[in-house]
């Protein structure tokens, strides 16, 4: 695919309701010969069977981190990793999509433990990135579960304090479609509130600046994905770049894309 002819369609932010189902239109919309269907699903925390019904049907499937629910308790009772990883292979087994692809976040404490070779060995049902790229059906996909330290939070898989989670921003190709972390950039659908509040709540963002100004400044996705914001669920279009949190637990919908290519097969008939 012409990475620039995409940019140059604008990211026309468009829906559809076909069998009742919002789905955003990205990529070459206007030449685009070829039509992928993205379904992006984040933060189940340990209710996927649950949010299995709400699951459409796609080409590819995407879960953006926090498969697990791990908290304080973690500190009381060791968490059994091996139930986990069980949980994990049994749903990606169940859904029909041809494709799926899981990157860890924060409470997937369970992963942070090697290489992406190593975790990926454990995860024969789902294409696992972290730090790492996959190309499918011509969409090149990239994969990072890294978010940012909070000394308030006992679930630190895969967490970095600010000066020192950059460089893994740095390892995103500038010729990735769809990106895929689990934290959100700042500024967009990564609003928490703040902690130890006792009258009116307090939003704040809790999104990483750094990896907004990578996108915006340097890779310059169609697509980025992610979650780990609850509460703020939703798709927008910034910059050139559609942004999609698909947080479950207050969601409880996917967000859906049909990505447009240029099919070089067909062109050439």
């Amino acid at each position: 695919m012409d990475k620039d002819v995409a940019k140059l369609s604008g990211h026309k932010l468009s829906t559809d309701l076909s069998d009742h189902i919002n789905v955003t239109k990205v990529g070459n919309i206007e030449d685009g010969t070829k039509k992928i269907r993205i379904v992006h699903i984040s933060d189940t925390h340990m209710e996927h069977n649950g949010f299995l019904p709400n699951i459409p049907d796609g080409d590819i499937l995407v879960h953006s981190g926090d498969f697990c629910r791990i908290g304080w308790k973690r500190l009381l009772v060791t968490p059994d990793n091996d139930v986990f990883l069980r949980s994990i292979n049994e749903f990606f087994e169940k859904l029909p999509h041809k494709h799926k692809i899981f990157v860890a976040g924060n409470h997937d404490m369970v992963f942070d433990i090697g290489s992406c070779e190593e975790v990926q060995k454990k995860l024969p049902n789902v294409i696992y990135l972290q730090d790492s790229s996959v190309s499918i059906e011509g969409i090149n996909f990239h994969g990072s579960p890294w978010t940012l330290y909070k000394w308030t939070s006992y679930n630190r898989g895969f967490c970095r304090e600010r000066g020192k989670i950059e460089h893994f921003w740095d390892e995103i190709s500038t010729d990735t479609n769809v990106l895929v972390t689990h934290i959100p950039p700042h500024g967009i659908m990564d609003t928490f509130p703040k902690k130890f509040q006792l009258f009116k709540k307090v939003y704040k963002h809790g999104g990483c600046p750094s990896l907004r100004k990578t996108i915006q400044e340097r890779v310059r996705p169609e697509l980025h994905l992610f979650g780990h914001a609850h509460g703020v669920a939703g798709v927008e279009s910034v910059d050139g770049t559609v942004f999609s949190n698909a947080a479950f637990p207050h969601r409880e919908l996917a967000n859906v894309f049909d990505y447009y290519i240029c099919d070089e097969n067909k062109n050439m008939k």
